[in-house]
């Protein structure tokens, strides 16, 4: 078995979060994080959408983090979207030391992100696409795992270009700036979409069995505003518990 999946998996914590995401596609929020090299800590808001590349017999540990419900759509779409797998970073490495030290300090640190030259956003661009290879899980204000493996996730992001994102920030550098004011940046991109197709749809995940007539009457009831009476049925099919996932695969 490949070590990728043929499907791209975004996790959410709760079915209402799942329903929206089916019936008005990802919304774009500025996630908030942090940068480890062996003498600095770089803390910036992202604005993104994440998805992991894992396969559905490996993805156990990322439901338990992140929680069970969940959409896989197809490398297919991911790719003509324009999504792009993170690069992780060692904090102890030469990258992390030097060149990450470097663009950080010339770029991020001394002008304001919206200000930045074309030059300088394609560099910014490391910053929005990185993550470090290990560090400390930290999920609703609480350290899960002080040595959690983030390359463990394969995870692949969408994040808006400046022609999306118009005039809000590329990328929120100041700390206590992303903490005050999270509420208004999330608000100010509430309307971006990054969109999906039915057919696009590879797996719908959701925590138990007792749940699944629910969704599909909540697939039956999106008929004609999303989806056709076809892809329903067939979503339906596509329609698969955690439970399982943690028994049968």
């Amino acid at each position: 078995m490949g070590l990728s999946s043929n499907s791209l998996i975004h996790i959410t914590k709760n079915k209402t979060s799942l329903k929206g995401i089916l019936t008005g596609d990802f919304k774009i929020k500025y996630c908030l994080e942090t940068m480890y090299s062996d003498s600095f800590e770089y803390v910036f808001g992202v604005p993104m959408v994440s998805f992991c590349d894992i396969p559905l017999s490996q993805v156990k540990n990322h439901i338990k983090s992140y929680g069970s419900y969940g959409i896989g759509l197809s490398r297919k779409w991911a790719i003509k979207n324009g999504l792009n797998p993170v690069l992780y970073i060692e904090k102890n490495s030469a990258l992390a030391e030097h060149t990450f030290d470097v663009l950080y300090d010339n770029i991020l640190d001394n002008k304001k992100v919206e200000e930045l030259t074309e030059a300088e956003l394609a560099l910014a661009d490391f910053f929005r696409y990185s993550k470090n290879y290990e560090g400390e899980l930290i999920r609703s204000g609480k350290t899960i795992n002080s040595e959690y493996r983030f390359s463990d996730e394969r995870e692949w992001r969408y994040c808006p270009e400046k022609n999306v994102l118009k005039k809000n920030p590329y990328i929120i550098d100041n700390d206590a700036e992303y903490r005050k004011n999270k509420a208004r940046y999330n608000s100010s991109v509430s309307k971006i979409r990054l969109k999906f197709e039915p057919d696009d749809i590879t797996y719908i995940i959701i925590k138990k069995e007792s749940e699944i007539s629910e969704f599909v009457r909540f697939l039956e009831d999106a008929k004609g505003k999303k989806f056709s009476m076809e892809q329903v049925r067939r979503l339906t099919t596509r329609i698969i518990t955690t439970e399982q996932i943690k028994t049968d695969f």
